[in-house]
């Protein structure tokens, strides 16, 4: 409702009531501990890396504080000062440091905090109408801190007489303490109260049960994220969601929009400027977007072009893990087929002949299902057949790549997502084999999982955001996230599963992708590249550019999404299904598994394999999000966060 609205529905009422963070107040960055991630930066920038951290630690500390405090009296908040005081001890900090640090976040509070309009209007309009209007807030930060954060953003009329603030009381919002505090200081019965905030239960229902009238906005709160996962890498995209938050708060939330515009961006502006510091240091002959993966960044870096830019000409090279491995193969044996038919694969003879591009003879019917051992015995008794269906899709791939400049002499870039890259080395040695060596190719990938590092021996390559040489935890991550990224970081056409004679692309449109992207997914990538394109060119109104996504700060956006979920993008993606056979066939596999019909009778040891099938088959993070959402699947997702830990959602974690 609009606040003339709200105020016309309770217009009994002679006082106004406002929380201050994130319904007078927020933040320049998506949510509250971001401005301690700020804070880390500039100390480190300033003073070295014996701030690294800092930011993580000051969450920590204040959870640990409030144990203590709790220890004594369940019904106070704790103060700023109580906090650092923990951090002293977690840090060995001085007592000039210590109060340097408080002085610091005061400081950049003020320096960050912006005015939440539907706030300036609800106050503006509730004075105009003669209410007395006052903020109660749960907060560790004395009135006078949040009336310098008012004054700095337009609220003058504030001053501490109208403050009452939980840490400077003893008593909270949220355990009902300070309300009776409140009514007895401004001498007004509960009825003839109206409070507004952001939390459903401290400014909701614990207020109505006092006989408060309420009215709960949640809006600025929508782009908050899991606190432990607070660190100046985050800041790119944190600023970027903030935006988006404050563009949205008269409108409503857009899911599609600010993933979009967020993370997908930034992977796509990633690539192009990857790219751009490759051919500003060494030559290269050819610069090749992979489909389906490179092409928005491919978009993109035409649309610079276009606008004056100077970069040279880039192509969209039709490739994938079918064609690669078909067209270098040469000997159909138990070895070489098995990568062609999963293990755990029903397939047809029909389906077989279309994934291996030739016919096969057999007595088997030809659409009858059949297990993947039958399936490989049925390639191995086709060898011939096979190896020459191969060998001609290697002569109509190499006209395409000849087309398409990538045997020109020298050496090429080829920008895909990655991961384990060996689509790309199978690229990289049919291309020096076809040139005799002429042509070099180089991977520019946005990732690699751990088992990449065979592919090295094949092909050079280069990984962005992380590689198979980073932690085991974190390589576990992104697999579990990978399927994601490869849905949304797409094109709007199939995948290339076979070349013409004259050397075109054959694409196969699927209709779960197809679906996916007619829902969202095209809107979503749109919102993508010119969002990617503003930032590339310097413009993008959070400020980001370019310049500010290093391979650290890609992990982090991509881990904000794919490891530490909100609900409206888990609810988003479970309806994606994303196809992972060779042949681009089937209805694929919801990112999002769903639950297990009877939660009750799933065993302990069953979770070793339930862990298994969600990481190598859908959105680890996603599912287990979605499930812990259930009363009687949360147990479950307790329990491999528990086995797991790397599977919980704070995935930054201090370097002890």
């Amino acid at each position: 409702m609009k606040p003339a609205e709200v105020l016309d529905t309770y217009s009994g009422v002679t006082t106004l009531t406002v929380d201050f963070f994130d319904t007078l107040v927020t933040r320049c960055v998506a949510q509250p501990t971001h401005v301690f991630a700020v804070m880390e930066k500039l100390l480190v920038d300033e003073e070295g890396a014996k701030w690294e951290q800092f930011a993580l630690r000051r969450v920590e500390a204040e959870q640990q504080s409030r144990i203590v405090a709790s220890g004594t009296d369940e019904c106070r908040d704790v103060t700023i000062d109580e906090i650092y005081l923990e951090l002293a001890r977690d840090m060995n900090l001085s007592m000039s440091q210590r109060a340097r640090l408080i002085q610091f976040e005061k400081d950049q509070e003020v320096a960050h905090c912006v005015a939440v309009p539907f706030g300036v209007a609800m106050t503006n309009l509730a004075r105009e109408r003669g209410l007395r209007v006052v903020v109660v807030s749960d907060n560790y930060m004395p009135s006078a801190q949040l009336v310098a954060m008012a004054h700095a953003v337009g609220y003058q009329w504030l001053t501490s007489a109208d403050i009452f603030v939980s840490c400077e009381h003893g008593a909270m919002k949220h355990n009902g303490k300070l309300w009776p505090v409140v009514l007895n200081a401004l001498k007004v019965e509960s009825s003839a109260v109206l409070h507004i905030g952001d939390d459903a239960v401290a400014d909701g229902s614990v207020p109505s049960g006092l006989g408060i009238h309420t009215y709960v906005r949640d809006a600025m709160r929508r782009s908050h994220r899991h606190i432990g996962n607070t660190a100046p890498d985050i800041l790119p995209l944190s600023r970027i969601e903030a935006i988006y938050r404050d563009e949205m708060d008269s409108r409503g939330w857009d899911a599609v929009e600010v993933l979009g515009g967020g993370m997908v961006a930034m992977v796509v502006a990633a690539q192009i400027a990857d790219v751009q510091r490759v051919i500003a240091e060494r030559e290269v002959v050819g610069i090749h977007f992979a489909t389906r993966d490179g092409y928005l960044a491919y978009t993109v870096w035409n649309r610079l072009r276009d606008a004056g830019y100077e970069l040279p000409p880039a192509t969209y090279t039709a490739f994938s893990r079918s064609v690669a491995w078909r067209a270098n193969m040469t000997e159909c044996n138990e070895k070489s087929i098995a990568r062609f038919v999963g293990d755990d694969e029903m397939l047809t003879i029909e389906r077989l002949e279309r994934r291996l591009g030739c016919s096969l003879v057999s007595t088997l019917g030809r659409e009858k299902l059949i297990s993947a051992d039958i399936a490989r015995s049925v390639l191995i008794d086709n060898a011939d057949a096979v190896v020459e269906g191969s060998r001609q899709l290697r002569h109509r791939m190499v006209r395409y790549l000849e087309n398409q400049g990538c045997m020109t002499p020298g050496h090429h870039l080829v920008i895909d997502l990655g991961w384990t890259g060996s689509a790309v080395a199978d690229l990289a040695d049919l291309i020096v084999a076809e040139s005799a060596g002429k042509a070099t190719m180089e991977g520019r990938f946005t990732g690699l999982y751990w088992d990449a590092t065979p592919q090295r021996r094949r092909l050079a390559m280069n990984a962005f955001a992380v590689d198979e040489f980073s932690s085991v935890d974190d390589n576990v991550r992104l697999l579990g996230g990978i399927r994601v990224l490869e849905a949304l970081i797409t094109a709007p056409h199939g995948s290339v599963v076979d070349f013409t004679v004259a050397g075109e692309p054959v694409f196969v449109d699927t209709q779960p992708e197809l679906r996916a992207y007619t829902s969202f997914v095209g809107r979503l990538d749109e919102y993508a590249m010119d969002s990617a394109y503003d930032m590339l060119i310097g413009k993008h109104r959070s400020g980001v550019t370019a310049a500010d996504i290093s391979g650290e700060v890609l992990w982090a956006s991509m881990m904000q999404v794919i490891h530490s979920p909100r609900i409206d993008e888990q609810l988003l993606l479970a309806t994606v299904n994303h196809l992972t056979s060779m042949d681009h066939e089937g209805e694929g596999r919801c990112l999002v598994a769903s639950a297990p019909e009877k939660p009750s009778e799933v065993l302990l040891e069953d979770l070793y394999s339930m862990y298994d099938i969600l990481i190598h088959r859908h959105w680890l993070q996603g599912t287990l999000s979605s499930w812990h959402s259930i009363p009687d699947a949360r147990w479950i997702a307790d329990e491999i966060y528990k086995l797991w830990p790397l599977t919980h959602p704070q995935w930054i974690h201090i370097k002890r």
